[in-house]
């Protein structure tokens, strides 16, 4: 993920509009009772503090994801671009244009917490790839559109993390829920992620939360989905990607497994 940086984003003046991803999901960002937990969006630098723990559990991210979070949160970004979908494709475009992906990739990112009595116990990732998305972007020359197109529609599930004595409570799920229904009221198409192939508890996790599992080692072809994108990201050794397609009951894929529907 890369670093924040840059001025925070204008906010549209534009009348809004009813989104149906905006009025199917306006519950994305409210916080969710599981037992006597709470999932939420993160609120604060001291939410965000625990990434640092989680991305070390999960080996994603990077040591310098949770001081990378509290900056795009302090400077405005974090998760803006999901909040109102109807205003922040505008926003987004003036940052690509302006050639601030930075900014365009925190404010496609939500980080979703658990808490307990308002301790953080737990947290999840959601947002763009951006070092795939870079180096497509370089391989293939990809010009605004295309670059565009990647960071509105696609996202994908760079962690889900629940601190150990606090395991077995439904949080995983819970997070997952919540990461999900952040994409969607963005306007994510799809939303992927990757386990180690050999975790087939983790796999059978992801299944009951509606998602579709790829060929083990195989990449995910975004072609399919975005018209004349060139291909998709590709796993490590030893790893499996799955994926889900986020739609409304009149979306575009309404039969297709791994599909969501509201």
């Amino acid at each position: 993920m890369p670093k924040s940086k840059g001025r925070k984003p204008k906010r549209s003046t534009a009348p809004r509009r009813a989104s149906p991803r905006r009025v199917l999901a306006s519950a994305a960002s409210k916080e969710v009772a599981v037992g006597p937990y709470r999932v939420r969006w993160a609120r604060t630098s001291e939410d965000l503090a625990g990434f640092e723990r989680w991305a070390e559990m999960a080996g994603a991210g990077g040591p310098k994801l949770a001081a990378n979070l509290v900056r795009a949160h302090a400077d405005g970004f974090l998760a803006e671009g999901l909040r109102d979908p109807d205003t922040s494709h505008r926003m987004l475009m003036a940052a690509v244009t302006g050639n601030n992906l930075d900014a365009v990739v925190w404010a496609r990112t939500a980080a979703v917490v658990a808490t307990l009595d308002g301790q953080v116990v737990g947290g999840a990732l959601v947002g763009p790839a951006a070092q795939f998305l870079s180096d497509l972007a370089e391989r293939h020359h990809l010009g605004t559109t295309a670059v565009m197109q990647a960071l509105l529609f696609t996202a994908k599930l760079h962690l889900v993390a629940v601190d150990d004595d606090h395991r077995g409570h439904g949080l995983g799920a819970a997070l997952v829920r919540a990461s999900t229904m952040a994409a969607y009221r963005g306007g994510v198409e799809i939303l992927y992620g990757q386990y180690l192939t050999e975790d087939q508890e983790l796999a059978k996790f992801y299944l009951r939360q509606g998602f579709t599992p790829n060929p083990p080692a195989a990449p995910l072809n975004f072609s399919q989905w975005l018209d004349g994108f060139p291909g998709g990201p590709v796993p490590l050794p030893g790893e499996t990607f799955f994926y889900r397609l986020l739609t409304t009951e009149s979306g575009p894929v309404p039969n297709q497994p791994g599909a969501l529907h509201f």
